[in-house]
């Protein structure tokens, strides 16, 4: 009885599900390293969703890149990006693949590049994210590096 009574702990201790775990973007995470300030702001919509937005900030100018829909659809979650500059394109999507210690594999073997997307949590302020054109091709990677701003 009492191992089962760890076990049923264990179980309870686990992590919440992926999409939940993914609530943590909410906020505003700028970029590093750049010259011009870039950021990528999140809000949760509803229990099933999240809306994203990458943009520049230039002077007084706030220039959207990318829009980006979070959303669980029955038991999967799926990252969806639109391009702001081709307004004629439907949202692409890429579906969790995989997760595991505050990563997040995004992928789309179909799409053209990227055909994954990865968010990888480096504590509670600091997010380090990359693009590729998948696993077979990792070197065609693209790293962004954020740190929380609020």
């Amino acid at each position: 009885m009492y191992n089962l009574l760890q076990l049923l702990v264990f179980f309870l201790q686990q992590d919440t599900s992926p999409f939940d775990q993914l609530k943590r973007l909410e906020g505003c995470w700028q970029r590093t390293g750049t010259s011009v300030p870039e950021f990528e702001e999140w809000k949760i919509q509803d229990s099933v969703s999240m809306i994203g937005r990458m943009y520049k900030v230039k002077e007084s100018d706030t220039l959207v890149s990318e829009e980006i829909l979070l959303i669980k659809k029955q038991h999967q979650v799926f990252y969806q990006a639109k391009t702001v500059n081709q307004p004629e394109q439907e949202r692409i999507s890429f579906w969790l693949t995989g997760y595991q210690n505050g990563s997040f594999v995004f992928e789309n073997p179909k799409h053209d590049y990227p055909r994954r997307i990865v968010y990888s949590f480096k504590g509670s302020d600091s997010l380090h994210a990359w693009i590729d054109a998948g696993v077979d091709k990792a070197s065609d990677r693209v790293d962004f590096y954020f740190k929380r701003v609020r």
